[in-house]
């Protein structure tokens, strides 16, 4: 069952449920009303019929006529039974076909005039016990309530045909009004099915609402966007990994082919060995990097963590090297990383590698403690980064524009991206060209 037809019959469900309680709960107050309005009549009529057979004495001419009016107007199809209570069998008899026990010791007991509603069979009545001069009596007036029975059954057959009439218009409408809901999420379904892998680049247009639509719809154009650019990066990181290994495959293959082209002498196989060894290890390097490259966050998390002291790390890659100053802003301060020392120890060295390769200047580096925070500034007075570059230099394979000078392939910024992100750490980077690049590692 589609979704339309699916909000349909639950909106439909719903609606006929309510109506049916409302309609149901009309029907017996109604009902209820009803009986209740034709039980008083039954008492009144009660009352008029004593005083019409024993009020005519007592009561002077006018009066007794506006009795006898109101007597005959006053349900005129009742039944009426009076008895007297001196013939006591006879009384009993009688009251013991209409009423039960309780009724009878209710009526004899009372003795104050006033009438109660009561029921036999099919008809209302009311019974009144009425002392009077002449004696004392009980009145029964009984009726079928002939028209409050059919005014019911025609709010029963009213009640029916509009559950019926409005289960069916409730459908319809919900049908339609669910299908006037879902033609934008048609709508986004049809844009999508548009969509190939080579057409990534399409967006779902806004419907400007500012609903949950739109919402979907800006989700689903932020997950193309995310989608876009990785397979654009998946695509260039084949294209360059491709070109890369390549390379020493085919300065390997051309070493030996002009090697195997004559006779050589020993010194010529050696220094021939020599480069095939070189490409042997630049290639060796390069598929250790793609397999680093390819393996998860949590992969790298799980392997030999444990506390490492970033001045202890530092002060190991530096050892050595006359270009580069290392400071301690708080000397004796503990700075330490959960970390794999290895993996950590290869991130940082990226960084002041590419610092020194690129300048040949003076390099420092500070180890520092900010709210919290641990931080390892790289700075160098090299070549500089192009500023719309910046962004990109995390890529893997990307070399900047003014780098064509120098060795390299691409590879060390996205493995040290990668292995600080892993460790909750964060790179930011700040060049100018020909002035220098600062790099703030931030734990």
């Amino acid at each position: 069952m589609k979704v339309g037809s699916k909000i349909a019959l639950f909106y439909t469900l719903v609606s006929v449920l309510t109506t049916v309680i409302i309609i149901a709960v009309f029907y017996i107050f109604s009902t209820q009303y009803i009986n209740k309005l034709y039980a008083s009549y039954l008492r009144e009529k009660a009352y008029l019929t004593a005083q019409k057979h024993w009020e005519k004495d007592e009561v002077d001419e006018q009066s007794y006529q506006i009795i006898q009016r109101k007597y005959d107007e006053l349900l005129p199809e009742a039944h009426e039974i009076l008895l007297n209570m001196d013939s006591l069998s006879e009384v009993r008899d009688t009251l013991n076909k209409y009423l039960t026990q309780q009724q009878q010791t209710l009526l004899i007991a009372g003795k104050d005039s006033i009438p109660f509603s009561f029921k036999y069979k099919d008809q209302l009545g009311a019974a009144l016990y009425y002392p009077d001069n002449e004696g004392n009596f009980i009145v029964l007036v009984m009726s079928r309530n002939a028209y409050g029975t059919e005014i019911q059954e025609h709010l029963l057959l009213l009640s029916i045909f509009l559950v019926l009439f409005s289960s069916i218009l409730i459908y319809f409408i919900g049908k339609i009004y669910s299908g006037r809901i879902l033609v934008p999420l048609q709508h986004i379904l049809k844009e999508l099915k548009k969509i190939r892998a080579n057409s990534l680049n399409r967006r779902l247009k806004k419907t400007g609402n500012n609903d949950e639509l739109e919402e979907i719809i800006v989700t689903l154009n932020s997950m193309l966007d995310r989608l876009d650019s990785a397979f654009k990066a998946e695509k260039s990181f084949v294209s360059h990994a491709s070109h890369e290994l390549n390379n020493p495959i085919t300065a390997i293959q051309g070493e030996c082919e002009i090697s195997l082209l004559k006779e050589r002498s020993t010194g010529e196989y050696v220094e021939a060995l020599q480069r095939i060894s070189s490409e042997s290890k630049r290639l060796s390097n390069l598929i250790r990097h793609l397999l680093f490259l390819s393996r998860q966050d949590e992969e790298l998390l799980k392997n030999n963590m444990e506390e490492t002291s970033l001045q202890d790390m530092l002060t190991d890659l530096t050892t050595g090297n006359d270009r580069i100053r290392f400071h301690i802003q708080e000397p004796g301060t503990q700075a330490t990383v959960q970390a794999n020392p290895y993996l950590l120890k290869i991130a940082l060295k990226n960084i002041i590698d590419n610092a020194c390769k690129y300048s040949e200047k003076e390099v420092d580096i500070t180890l520092s403690r900010t709210n919290q925070q641990t931080v390892v500034e790289i700075e160098d007075r090299g070549i500089g980064i192009p500023q719309e570059e910046i962004e990109h230099i995390f890529q893997s394979f990307y070399r900047g524009s003014n780098t064509h000078d120098y060795a390299g392939q691409g590879i060390g910024l996205s493995l040290t991206m990668k292995i600080i992100s892993a460790y909750n750490g964060k790179l930011e980077i700040s060049s100018e060209i020909e002035k220098g690049t600062k790099v703030r590692v931030i734990f």
